[in-house]
């Protein structure tokens, strides 16, 4: 029998900006989360990555579509971002990737899985911790696999992902690998109100 050492593969860590009490539900299905963002008045803006950008690079911005005032910024600490045009992941396998978001979301979700070298899924295990203990568990084996969250009150403003190996047994290193993160974001129509109101706030601030 050959001597195959299993280790988690990947961690991943939201931390909320609003205290760490705050009721976290998490998603394993990108249609039942999209459900409840939709039932909380928000709607889904999405970051494919699809830049048609390939390359190194320390850091990478972007914001979600459609437009809806919400940045990110991903960062591995060490060694820098592999982006093919369709994917994030680390330039090595021991560096962590990192997420920040501005501002915060109520929710978040993505493909988040291993791969080699972004090419193909690899077989891993993935333990998904909220800073206030809320946390998923489960294998990572394809590209497809979805893992969300929802907070009822805090935002969401950091993402982390680190990579443990699965040693042994002919496995090769696996990068922590993200596509298609999805975020939830007001809804138009409750965006077009805050506007209204800053408008007529502004204008009877004016006539006082």
């Amino acid at each position: 029998m050959k001597n195959t050492t299993l280790a988690i593969s990947a961690l991943v860590t939201l931390s909320a900006v609003q205290g760490a009490s705050a009721a976290v539900a998490v998603f394993t299905n990108y249609n039942v989360w999209g459900s409840t963002v939709t039932a909380n008045g928000q709607t889904v803006a999405v970051e494919d990555f699809n830049s048609g950008v390939s390359g190194t690079s320390m850091t990478l911005t972007g914001s979600p579509l459609p437009a809806s005032g919400i940045t990110w910024t991903a960062t591995a600490p060490t060694h820098g971002l592999v982006t093919n045009g369709a994917t994030v992941r680390t330039a090595t396998a021991t560096d962590a990737l990192v997420f920040d978001f501005e501002p915060g979301v109520r929710g978040i979700g993505g493909n988040i899985y291993t791969s080699v070298l972004e090419k193909a899924p690899s077989f891993a295990f993935i333990e998904v911790t909220l800073a206030d203990g809320v946390s998923y568990f489960g294998n990572s084996d394809n590209a497809d696999m979805f893992i969300g969250f929802y907070s009822d009150t805090a935002s969401i403003a950091k993402l982390t992902i680190t990579v443990y190996q699965v040693t042994g047994g002919g496995f090769v290193d696996s990068y922590a690998t993200v596509d298609n993160l999805y975020f939830a974001v007001p809804a138009p129509g409750a965006l077009a109100l805050l506007g209204a109101a800053g408008l007529i706030g502004g204008f009877n601030r004016r006539r006082a």
